[in-house]
């Protein structure tokens, strides 16, 4: 009795802790995931892209209108992505399936993201290359001394956008040692940053939870010891002129920058709806996503503002460098918070690049298995000679990429996936696939969010664009890249779309486009089982009326699973070891058959989910014997070449006898 005891004693004990350790795990998952998504802030979007379009714009004012497109425009299109990442676990191409037309978007949002890699790899090296140089040698650095004498003693006359124009951004033909030292810096950093990827979402996760705590806490330390509240004072007392809020630019530009912040143009939503995100509730991320964007910026903002002198802030494509040398300069301060503040930048660079490159790797390792990696060192080769050759060119080429390039991009991707997805794919099996993933029924909130955004962005681009045209009017150096990006968008959907027809399985170009149009057979859920629910769920909405259409869902995923179960059940049911025919007594449970008999009652209270085409009931044979016949397979007991009863598909016919008599024919 006691040993009885002693094992129900032990066993509940392994059981408690079994069930403790898992619980510990989930929640060590779900703070994982947090602390992703809270990385996803700490880009150099927010960083550095967004503190300098609040100094060109005006900070408060800018930061309002951003926070009103985060609210608008980001929130209901990363619910979106993250949705539909989630229900189909591909990449930002695959998603495509659901409208094969649009496939060009997919690869759009990839070409996007890797232009922005290229020229945030060039933020990152001028930050490593400034480390580098601050940390071995004296601040401020020779290069960038100009002595003069004045009546207060010898002074420093060169500024920082003279110190970097003179040093690492200096042209070839002057300073070739700089642009060599860059072009290894970028060499390292597109080889050896990618090795963050090496198992895709596994190291990513472990990237990101090891890179944003060194990021918060570097932040931290530099607001205690740097930050002058005063500025923050001035900044605020400053906030009365509200004039830039009738130009264009400044909404434009806050609109780009909410697409940005919230990586909604480059797919990596996408990807890790699938991966990352593949357990969580895609309403609570979507806004866990836009909150943690919202504070970041408004904390990025004030952290520069206060770390930098009360001078005019640099507007340039370096501005948040400049402000660094700058600032640590004039405020006569030790190397130490230079190399930090560098560091920060260097940090927020490599997340950057790392959620960049996720949904280019995803594809790669989808298209070319595993040997993705191959593919991935030519990338990061052909990133190299890139981002080189347009620092070569001078910094105006990356402006040009951040500041013409990019907002088209990202406006026309966002634009074209909600319309393709709310108009073509359609809101109603939109809400029905949100339901499928959530549980619960979509208020119609978004779907109201969803019809606006289009015309609201093609509003403001419309808006932007024609104030720019007639600004800048004859000079072809603004002109010329705009309609490069209009023309290389223009291929791209053309190409991709013309592919996408000729994939179709029609018999003439009309129907061909028509099917392109509607969602291919492998969209959906990947694993078999989801998959099926989907489609009987799927099923189910578009024969219920909308009053019912989320009542009888989940009613019947449990009929449907019960009654699989109970036909599983049947193999152990039946006498095995006493089969007088072992070619026909298979069990039933194991038996595939294209039609559900009637007179089979245990699929009897089931609809139809798939439609199949069946044969007439005046054509079936209902006897016993011919339990394994099919639509596509004939039956004939006696000889071969005698009577053939069966209906058969018209390209193929299968003749099989008594297969006793090892006889076999096929006739095409």
């Amino acid at each position: 009795m006691r040993l009885t005891l002693n094992n129900v004693h032990t066993q509940l004990f392994y059981t408690l802790t079994f069930f403790f350790f898992q619980t510990v795990r989930r929640v060590f998952d779900v703070i994982r995931t947090q602390i992703c998504t809270i990385a996803l802030s700490f880009t150099l979007f927010n960083l550095v892209r967004l503190p300098r379009e609040a100094f060109k714009y005006g900070d408060i004012p800018y930061l309002v209108i951003y926070s009103f497109w985060l609210l608008v425009v980001a929130l209901p299109t990363t619910l979106l992505q993250l949705a539909m990442g989630q229900l189909s676990q591909q990449d930002a191409i695959g998603v495509w399936r659901a409208v094969p037309i649009l496939r060009g978007v997919g690869h759009l949002k990839i070409i996007t993201s890797f232009v922005c890699c290229i020229y945030s790899m060039v933020y990152v090296a001028l930050s490593a290359a400034y480390m580098i140089w601050i940390g071995k040698g004296s601040f401020p650095l020779k290069d960038c001394t100009k002595v003069h004498i004045t009546p207060n003693g010898y002074e420093n006359k060169m500024n920082a956008s003279e110190c970097f124009n003179a040093t690492f951004l200096a042209p070839f033909t002057e300073q070739p040692q700089y642009l060599g030292v860059m072009a290894i810096l970028i060499f390292v950093l597109w080889f050896f940053v990618p090795i963050m990827l090496f198992r895709l979402r596994k190291t990513l996760k472990i990237s990101l939870v090891t890179l944003a705590p060194v990021i918060i806490i570097v932040a931290i330390v530099l607001c205690a010891f740097l930050s002058d509240s005063r500025i923050l004072m001035l900044m605020l007392e400053s906030c009365e002129n509200w004039t830039s809020l009738s130009q264009p630019y400044i909404w434009h530009s806050a609109l780009v920058q909410a697409l940005l912040s919230t990586h909604i143009v480059s797919g990596y939503l996408v990807s890790a709806g699938g991966t990352i995100y593949k357990h969580s509730d895609v309403r609570w991320t979507s806004t866990f996503v836009t909150i943690t964007n919202l504070l970041t910026g408004w904390l990025s903002v004030f952290m520069w503002q206060s770390i930098g002198s009360e001078d005019n802030k640099d507007s340039s494509f370096i501005a948040i460098l400049v402000l660094i040398y700058q600032s640590s300069v004039s405020e006569k301060r030790s190397k130490e918070w230079p190399l930090l503040a560098f560091g920060i930048v260097l940090v927020s660079g490599i997340v950057t690049v790392l959620t960049l490159l996720f949904p280019i790797y995803d594809k790669l390792h989808r298209v070319a298995g595993d040997h993705w990696r191959i593919f991935a060192c030519a990338s990061s080769a052909l990133g190299t000679a890139i981002t080189v050759s347009v620092l070569a060119q001078g910094i105006d080429v990356t402006s040009m990429l951040d500041e013409l390039v990019v907002p088209v991009l990202a406006v026309f991707t966002t634009v074209v996936e909600i319309a393709g997805f709310v108009f073509i794919y359609g809101w109603f099996y939109l809400t029905v696939d949100i339901h499928f993933i959530t549980g619960s029924r979509l208020p119609n909130f978004w779907l109201v969010t969803w019809w606006t955004i289009p015309v609201l962005l093609m509003g403001i681009t419309g808006w932007w664009l024609r104030s720019l045209l007639r600004s800048t009017w004859g000079e072809v150096q603004t002109l010329w890249p705009l309609g490069v990006v209009f023309i290389g968008i223009l291929i791209v959907m053309v190409v991709m779309a013309a592919v996408a027809v000729a994939k179709e399985e029609q018999f003439n170009l009309l129907t061909k486009m028509a099917s392109a149009f509607r969602p291919s057979r492998l969209w959906g859920p990947e694993e078999p089982m989801a998959r099926y629910v989907w489609m009987s769920q799927r099923f189910i909405n578009e024969n219920a009326n909308s009053e019912q259409e989320f009542n009888t869902d989940t009613k019947t995923f449990n009929h449907i699973i019960t009654k699989y179960h109970e036909k599983g059940n049947e193999i152990y049911n039946e006498d095995w070891l006493h089969a007088t025919d072992a070619f026909k007594s298979s069990p039933k449970a194991l038996v595939k058959n294209d039609i559900i008999r009637k007179e089979d009652t245990l699929y009897n209270d089931i609809g139809a989910i798939y439609s199949i085409p069946t044969v007439s009931s005046s054509k079936r044979r209902k006897k016993e014997d011919e339990q394994f016949r099919s639509p596509n397979i004939c039956i004939a007991k006696d000889e071969l070449g005698g009577a053939i009863n069966c209906n058969c598909n018209r390209h193929f016919q299968l003749n099989v006898p008594d297969l006793r008599n090892n006889e076999l024919s096929t006739s095409l």
